[in-house]
C-alpha cells in the first residue's frame, strides 16, 4: 500500500510539472503571436499624382507619391505593418464608418462639414484650387469661366468650388479623364489642386496653369479617421509633427514634384 501510495503521489508529481511544462509554453506562444507587429489600413484614391498614383515600382506596393511615403513612415514609426485600400475617392469617409479602412490619406481637405463626422489631423500640406487651361486660352481669372465648358474631377473641392460660384460643369471621376477632355478640345478649363496641376501640365504639352487668389482660398491636406479614434489620431499626429519639423514632407514634395510619373497616365492610374 506504501508502494503504491508512493507511485500516485510520483505520477501526481509528474502530471503537475508536465501541466507546468505545458502552459509555460502557451505563455511563449501567446507572447510570440503578440510580438507581430499591428496593421494600419491606410484609404486612398490613387489618381491624384503626385500624392498618390499607381506605379510599377511604389513606396508602398503598386502606389507611390507623396502621401503614400508620408503613410510609410507612420507606420514604420509605429512599428505597424502598413496597407493601401484603393477606392473612389467618394468612397474613402465612408470606409472609415464601414471598418474598410482606419486612416484616410489622400490629398484630402479639411473642411467644416467634414470635420463634423471624422476628425482629423494636424495639416501636412497647403495647396489651393487652380484652372488648367490651353496656352492659347483668354481665360485669366475665375470669372472668365462664366459660359465655359468647365471640368472638375467629382468629390474634390474644385466641385464646390465651381458649384458654389453658381457655373455649370461636368465632373469626371480621374484627373485625367479631365485634363484629357482639355488636351483634346472637349472643355475650356480644368479645376483642380495645384500641386496634381503642375504635374498635368508638366507631362501635357500646349497646357498652362491659371491662378485666382482672389476666387480660391488656400486649404489644408490632412489624414482623416473615424470621430473618436483618439488613440490613432495622436500617434498619426505625433509622425506628421515630426516628418513637418525634419524637413521629410518638405523634402517629398519637392522630389514627387519633380519625379516623372508618365506610366501613371495611362491604364487605371493617373
Amino acid at each position: 500500500m506504501k508502494k503504491f501510495k508512493k507511485m500516485l503521489a510520483l505520477g501526481l508529481a509528474l502530471a503537475m510539472g508536465l501541466s507546468l511544462v505545458a502552459c509555460g509554453d502557451k505563455k511563449e506562444e501567446s507572447k510570440d503571436e503578440g510580438s507581430s507587429k499591428d496593421k494600419i489600413v491606410f484609404g486612398t484614391n490613387a489618381e491624384f499624382p503626385p500624392f498618390e498614383y499607381v506605379a510599377a515600382n511604389g513606396v508602398i506596393g503598386e502606389y507611390d507619391g507623396i502621401d503614400m511615403a508620408i503613410a510609410k513612415k507612420i507606420a514604420e514609426d509605429n512599428n505597424m505593418d502598413v496597407e493601401i485600400n484603393n477606392m473612389e475617392f467618394d468612397s474613402l469617409l465612408l470606409a472609415l464608418d464601414n471598418g474598410q479602412a482606419d486612416a484616410v490619406i489622400a490629398g484630402m481637405t479639411v473642411t467644416d462639414e467634414r470635420k463634423e463626422s471624422y476628425d482629423f489631423s494636424i495639416p501636412y500640406y497647403t495647396a489651393t484650387q487652380v484652372m488648367i487651361v490651353k496656352e492659347d486660352s483668354d481665360i485669366q481669372k475665375a470669372s472668365d469661366m462664366d459660359g465655359t465648358r468647365i471640368v472638375v474631377i467629382q468629390g474634390y473641392t474644385g466641385e464646390t468650388c465651381v458649384k458654389e460660384m453658381g457655373y455649370k460643369y461636368e465632373a469626371f471621376k480621374k484627373g485625367t479623364e479631365a485634363v484629357l477632355e482639355l488636351v483634346n478640345g472637349k472643355c475650356d478649363v480644368v479645376v483642380i489642386d495645384s500641386a496634381t496641376a503642375e504635374k498635368f501640365v508638366g507631362d501635357n504639352k500646349g497646357l498652362k496653369i491659371v491662378e485666382d487668389k482672389d476666387a480660391f482660398a488656400a486649404e489644408e491636406y490632412a489624414i482623416a479617421v473615424k470621430k473618436g479614434n483618439t488613440e490613432l489620431l495622436n500617434k498619426i499626429n505625433a509622425s506628421v509633427q515630426k516628418l513637418l519639423d525634419d524637413g521629410t514632407i518638405a523634402n517629398l514634395s519637392a522630389e514627387y514634384l519633380d519625379k516623372d510619373t508618365d506610366d501613371t497616365a495611362t491604364g487605371d492610374a493617373e
